[in-house]
């Protein structure tokens, strides 16, 4: 199972013992959410309403995941969020406003009302379970204030359910449950098992996996079963979570500053083992893992909300000889900025999308999200030298997945740079779709294509598409003359690291007709191919072969296909790809022409 999952949250193995102690000062401030109790397929915004400021006063928000539903913060329970925010406070960039970071949109002093985004597909936010926020002074002005957030379970007719359990023993209460979109590869909901360890899942009908997390457990995604859900149909399903014997802990905090930062998630994997944890409110984690070698990274989803980018390396950490601390985590703040608005062809803002922001060489990774008018933005490192694409992750909505958007060039970013671009939804009205097989006739499974086009004065990408386990794929397109390619890179959805490369890619698609088919051959790395033949002259005939760099071929030609005797005309080793070769002696009208791999 691929690692795309996003976010995943904690177990408290210690319910109802407080985390904080009372406090004998009296509040001077207030808190309140709006609304208080929602679905998980809520479309709006999440409102916090604070009162009882001193004038510009800054204060901290904090969201903990309340496991056992009691209204109080207890010892184990995740600090899944946090951020701070001043009165009368906004985050500029170049002189834009940085929409993920939440501000003040109250003009009176003393007062702060700011909205949250409430994604479906940032299961953080959209848990179905009891959530309480708190607010905090940074300077201990006031006793902390806390309310209370509930997220109810969709009211679908189809479901899953059945039991987490402990080392394959007890019942687990408390402990979180993920269903993984397996064709968006995102989270699609998750909800906390009760007491007696049992959780049931409302979901829309579709293909999903199950992950079970919880503090100081891990998780093996090789046993995560696997489910077609129906319309009307329900589904059990146990789980089985262990406990870590060996810990990575440390901090993560602020690259440039050392300021600690609290309420960021962190993935954990190990092969097919997976967990998570938060760091708290002082900015520390600590994970129990089994022994092995274990790599480490924070996510993007909610670092959006803090303006900060996050390295796309993830750290590795060797727990094989036993418990490893001090593994710090270090975040850069963005300082540059992409924004502008989203909308479809008929200018119909489209709210809470999410939009996907990374470097070209792979080394950094940045997000952010529309708000209600369709307006975006995201923060990006700028120091001259990484280049930047910014672009809509459609495939993290379900009903984005029926448009395609418009895409930009890479951009130079320095310090301070503001870069707008506008994104234009247009409905897909047709599919380009196929099947991917080796030269053998075998399916290839699991590899990546994408398709795009130029369309009116904008370049457009559709939503890109896996191959199954038949090696079949669908590609939601508009009309256009379209360009269809795989995924090439060293990721593990891409071709090349499934060892093929496709040698007469790429593909070229028109639309209308409403739909049309694409089937691809695709073959070993280093298997050479001839395109391009060409006569210069009388005597001088010229083609390219295509294959792999660093590999020797040889070519040979015959003037006679039933021979068994070829000459060799050219031995080389591919320096380029493809290589340009010339036969000086094409005096013969029928002359052929073949390509071995040495």
């Amino acid at each position: 199972m691929k690692n795309y999952l996003r976010i995943l949250l904690l177990s408290s193995a210690l319910p109802g013992f407080a985390l904080f102690g009372v406090c004998t000062k009296a509040s001077a401030a207030t808190l309140s959410v709006s609304p208080a109790v929602t679905s998980n397929t809520y479309a709006g915004v999440i409102t916090l309403s604070i009162t009882g400021l001193t004038n510009g006063e800054q204060v901290e928000i904090q969201k903990y995941l309340d496991l056992n539903s009691n209204g109080i913060v207890d010892l184990g329970e995740p600090l899944t969020d946090a951020f701070r925010i001043s009165d009368g406070g906004v985050a500029l960039i170049g002189g834009i406003t940085n929409l993920n970071i939440p501000f003040d949109s109250n003009p009176a002093a003393g007062a702060v009302t700011t909205t949250l985004n409430f994604l479906p597909a940032l299961v953080t936010d959209t848990f179905a379970a009891s959530s309480i926020y708190r607010l905090v002074s940074p300077t201990g002005r006031f006793t902390p204030v806390t309310t209370t957030f509930v997220v109810t379970n969709a009211a679908f007719t189809q479901f899953l359910s059945g039991t987490v359990y402990s080392n394959g023993l007890s019942p687990f209460p408390n402990a979180v449950v993920v269903a993984q979109d397996q064709q968006a590869n995102n989270p699609a909901a998750g909800s906390v098992t009760d007491s007696a360890g049992h959780y049931s899942l409302a979901l829309r009908p579709g293909s999903y996996s199950l992950i079970a997390l919880a503090q100081n457990y891990y998780f093996d995604q090789s046993f995560a079963p696997s489910i077609n859900l129906t319309n009307g149909m329900s589904a059990t399903n146990d789980l089985f979570l262990t406990n870590g014997t060996v810990s990575i802990s440390g901090s993560v905090y602020d690259a440039a500053t050392s300021n600690k930062l609290g309420g960021v998630l962190m993935q954990l994997q190990s092969g097919n083992l997976f967990a998570i944890t938060f760091s708290d409110a002082n900015g520390d984690y600590s994970a129990a893992v089994t022994p092995a070698f274990w790599k480490i990274q924070p996510t993007k989803e909610r670092l959006a909300r803090r303006g900060y980018v996050v390295p796309q390396a993830k750290l590795q950490v060797d727990t094989t000889t036993g418990s490893v601390a001090n593994v710090g985590l270090a975040l850069p703040a963005g300082n540059a900025l992409f924004y502008g608005r989203l909308n479809d062809n008929s200018n119909t803002p489209l709210p809470n999308v999410e939009i996907d922001s990374g470097t070209d060489d792979n080394s950094y990774g940045a997000k952010g999200y529309s708000d209600a008018n369709g307006n975006y933005a995201v923060a990006v490192l700028g120091d001259g030298t990484n280049r930047w694409s910014c672009g809509v992750n459609n495939g993290r909505d379900p009903v984005l997945g029926s448009y395609i958007f418009n895409s930009f060039e890479n951009t130079n970013v320095t310090p301070n740079l503001t870069v707008l671009q506008n994104f234009v939804a247009l409905p897909a009205t047709a599919r380009i779709s196929g099947s991917v097989h080796d030269n053998s006739g075998n399916p290839v499974t699991g590899v990546t294509l994408i398709s795009s086009a130029t369309i009116g004065s904008n370049r457009y990408q559709s939503l890109d598409s896996s191959t199954d386990n038949s090696g079949n794929y669908s590609l939601e397109v508009a009309s256009g003359f379209w360009q269809v390619e795989f995924l090439n890179g060293g990721s593990s959805d891409n071709l090349d690291s499934h060892g093929f490369a496709d040698l007469s890619g790429p593909h070229f698609v028109s639309i209308p007709p409403t739909n049309a088919v694409l089937n691809l051959t695709v073959y070993p790395i280093g298997t050479p191919a001839i395109s391009g033949p060409h006569r210069f002259s009388a005597t001088q005939f010229g083609f390219t072969v295509t294959g792999a760099t660093n590999v020797n071929y040889t070519v040979e030609t015959s003037t006679n296909l039933t021979s068994a005797n070829w000459t060799t005309l050219f031995s080389f080793l591919m320096t380029t790809n493809p290589f340009t070769i010339m036969d000086p002696y094409a005096t013969n009208k029928t002359r052929f022409y073949r390509v071995k791999k040495d």
